[in-house]
């Protein structure tokens, strides 16, 4: 059974008080669209992904998707007028060999890859389902008369997304929505309306909307209760060698000998890797980029390093900071920091202020001394949301 989720991102988010679309709005230091789609990307049941988006939102979202890497294919559909026209866009640009779709709000980021995965087993037996919590609170109905009548709150539902549906029952009921003139806000309404039932699957408090400001720090503290700080330490060194160019922090610094190594031999950058390697829980850089493959012969240190934050993400670690010392007797160092600091946050996607970077000499002692070759250390933070 193959499926497809559709994301809805494109609304503009009047309420929040944001000058953009709010799913750019930093949850945990990352937008909100990202939480939302690593965990769609994690799912093993989906097979691909429809993002629908406004014209102005498109390249930072192609963007924010080429930097979560993930494995299936991603389409993306523009949004229409409503967020009815929106899903029925994205249903449009579904693959024609998907069985199942999901509908799921952008502004959801805390539906996990289990939600997906239980979603598409539903499907086994029924056509349609959502996710839904019951209420909590009374809820009233103000009548035409101005009089409030009180509804039995044990038969309400609060309905969340993903929404799941085989295909063409979905396509059956935004087809007979728009020829009728049904409006809706959500598609399990649509489905509804052709009289086809839809399973309840228990879905959680925690799976709340973005809707206005107020919701941030709610949902900002239902991800620090998953939140676990990880530090890891890298270490590297490279012989100085003739021939061969210095690259520093992706900095080429004039120099009579450069460093040898199967790559450019970046020490800074892969003492970098490495640390932050270690503080995700992964292996060494050797075990992800061997000096046996000839894919990485004389490769720039920075690709590794983009190479690393997406192993990174993949894992759910955000990067606090980092801080790097290169051990180096000459050439003088500090004129190429400031650019090797912004490589460094530009490969990682990360504030310059939460790169350091330092040199310093051995007072000619050891093998660093004696110039025969350079080392860097490094220590690197995380925050992990397993």
């Amino acid at each position: 059974m193959k499926v497809s989720v559709i994301v809805v991102a494109a609304g503009t988010g009047s309420r929040f008080g944001y000058e953009r679309n709010k799913l750019f709005y930093p949850l945990c230091g990352e937008p909100v669209l990202a939480h939302t789609l690593r965990h769609i990307f994690a799912a093993r049941s989906v097979s691909e992904v429809v993002i629908v988006h406004s014209r102005v939102d498109e390249k930072e979202i192609r963007r924010l998707v080429d930097d979560l890497h993930p494995i299936q294919p991603v389409r993306y559909a523009l949004g229409g007028a409503e967020r009815e026209d929106s899903v029925y866009n994205g249903l449009m640009a579904v693959s024609r060999d998907m069985d199942v779709v999901m509908v799921h709000d952008g502004a959801r980021p805390f539906a996990g890859p289990d939600w997906y995965d239980q979603g598409a087993a539903m499907m086994e037996t029924a056509r349609a389902a959502i996710y839904g919590i019951p209420l909590k609170d009374t809820v009233k109905v103000r009548g035409d008369d101005g009089r409030l009548h009180t509804l039995n709150r044990s038969r309400l539902v609060a309905a969340q997304t993903p929404q799941i549906f085989h295909r063409d029952l979905l396509v059956e009921a935004h087809e007979h929505a728009r020829a009728e003139g049904i409006q809706a806000t959500d598609d399990a309404s649509l489905v509804e309306a052709l009289g086809v039932p839809v399973v309840i699957l228990e879905g959680s408090e925690k799976n709340r909307k973005v809707t206005t400001r107020d919701d941030i720090p709610i949902l900002s503290l239902y991800m620090k209760g998953r939140e676990v700080q990880r530090i890891g330490t890298g270490y590297d060194v490279h012989r100085l060698k003739e021939g061969r160019r210095l690259v520093l922090g992706g900095v080429e610094i004039p120099f009579e000998r450069g460093l040898d190594g199967h790559s450019d031999a970046d020490v800074v950058i892969h003492a970098i890797m490495d640390a932050l390697l270690g503080a995700a829980g992964l292996r060494d850089i050797g075990t992800y980029f061997p000096d046996t493959d000839q894919a990485f012969k004389d490769i720039s240190s920075l690709v590794l390093l983009e190479k690393v934050r997406h192993l990174l993400r993949e894992k759910c670690c955000r990067i606090v900071n980092l801080d790097v010392t290169l051990l180096a007797q000459r050439p003088k160092i500090k004129p190429y920091v400031p650019q090797m600091i912004a490589n460094i946050a530009e490969a990682l996607r990360i504030p310059k202020a939460a790169v350091s970077v330092k040199a310093t000499t051995t007072e000619k002692l050891g093998f660093v001394g004696r110039e025969e070759g350079m080392a860097a250390q490094a220590a690197a933070m995380v925050l992990s949301y397993q």
